[in-house]
């Protein structure tokens, strides 16, 4: 028979293993809770991310098909996935009106073959002529929502207009850097008139310049 002494160590065994097992199903438990806390953040930080990817030589040619005698601006074209569209073809044109000697900038969303969306114009360069765009930056925007998605370009312009042949004219003023900004509001976007022109004032050349001025001076990036 088991003496009094035995019987209490015996017991006091049981007692630990019990505790032990109890205290691993917590910490698997917590450790698990964790992990899908964690996989949920991560899958929740990314959905609000801009990842924009290079257009293929496909989406070239359906971009083609969409723009028909346009000169899209392929190097700045990209693939997005934006907040009421879904994932689409953010396209730059550089737009000669008919009988104009002047250029202009044009934006479009383009999704399945068919231009879904057109970026209203900057009014403050409507008196100047587009000569190309030197960068794009998808970023988010900290406004009243987590989703705020904007677009910031920086682009070259000039005030003198092409002559028929499209090239520069002799003895015209050296190209200039406008910056533009827009902002997400329902179903499409918004020129941010007042930062764009302010931006443009202090001759932002980059992007990262642009940004820095946001953050710091405008408080718009997080």
């Amino acid at each position: 028979m088991m003496n009094h002494q035995t019987w209490k160590l015996d017991w006091a065994k049981r007692c630990v293993f019990a505790i032990s097992l109890t205290s691993l199903t917590t910490l698997l438990a917590i450790s698990s809770l964790a992990a899908d806390l964690s996989t949920n953040l991560v899958v929740e930080a990314q959905a609000k991310q801009l990842s924009p990817t290079r257009v293929t030589s496909e989406e070239i040619s359906q971009l083609k098909q969409a723009l028909p005698r346009q000169n899209i601006l392929f190097k700045h074209a990209f693939r997005v996935k934006l907040q009421d569209f879904g994932y689409c073809i953010f396209v730059p044109v550089q737009e000669f009106l008919k009988g104009s000697k002047k250029a202009k900038l044009s934006l479009y969303l383009v999704k399945n073959n068919r231009v879904v969306y057109t970026f209203p114009q900057s009014q403050n360069v409507q008196a100047w002529n587009f000569l190309g765009i030197k960068a794009v930056s998808f970023l988010e925007l900290d406004f009243d929502g987590p989703d705020e998605d904007g677009i910031l370009l920086v682009g070259n312009y000039m005030t003198s207009n092409f002559i028929t042949s499209r090239s520069y004219p002799l003895n015209a003023p050296p190209p200039f850097p406008v910056t533009i900004l827009y902002h997400r509001e329902k179903n499409g976007f918004k020129v941010d008139e007042n930062i764009s022109k302010k931006l443009t004032e202090r001759k932002v050349k980059t992007i990262t310049e642009a940004e820095n001025i946001l953050r710091k001076d405008f408080g718009f990036i997080p």
